[in-house]
């Protein structure tokens, strides 16, 4: 089986992008888990929040249900470990652009080393993803058409939930069915006329 190398160029940079986006979003988390801990468990905050009706021990559940989410789920160390499988896609796509001419066994062993990237993968987030794939449209200048419709809920979602098993529809999909369908209610029509 023969592989096209745009192809292959192309899947190299979508996951690469992918991470990006990754790392960035679970640093954010990081980064607001942190602070969250410490600005409430401060004592001026305790005493500000007493003085506007809040109950202490709230304040004290909260800084104990923040930490543990923190600990649990652990937003740095995966947001390192996306840092990671990142730089591994860029140097491979640094291999991918250093060929000029390349050929199908070039890019039959650049799809072999993106598959070994990939095992270390953790769980895709969907959304995620398909953001990945269009930013990646758009680096390549592909046609627009060929970008994945994400909705806005999933956008919304893409870092916290993974919204398995879903699958996107191209433009083109959608554009190719409101045409059909606007094509069959003006038959409709001038069969009546």
């Amino acid at each position: 089986m023969q592989k096209n190398p745009e192809v292959v160029r192309f899947n190299i940079l979508r996951n690469a992008l992918y991470h990006s986006a990754r790392r960035r979003s679970l640093e954010r988390m990081n980064r607001g888990f942190n602070f969250l801990v410490v600005v409430l468990g401060t004592a001026a905050f305790g005493d500000l929040t007493v003085g506007l009706g809040i109950s202490a021990g709230w304040i004290g559940a909260a800084v104990a249900v923040i930490g543990a989410l923190q600990l649990v789920f652990d937003f740095g160390r995966q947001a390192r470990d996306h840092q990671a499988l990142q730089k591994a896609y860029f140097e491979l796509l640094a291999d991918v652009e250093a060929k000029l001419e390349p050929g199908p066994e070039d890019a039959a062993n650049w799809q072999a080393k993106m598959m070994r990237i990939t095992a270390d993968e953790p769980p895709v987030y969907k959304a995620i993803d398909a953001k990945a794939y269009n930013d990646a449209i758009d680096a390549v200048d592909w046609d627009q058409e060929e970008r994945l419709h994400v909705p806005l809920w999933d956008r919304l979602l893409a870092s916290i939930w993974a919204l398995d098993g879903r699958q996107y529809e191209k433009i083109r999909e959608i554009n190719a069915r409101r045409e059909a369908k606007h094509a069959a209610r003006e038959a409709k029509r001038a069969g009546k006329g």
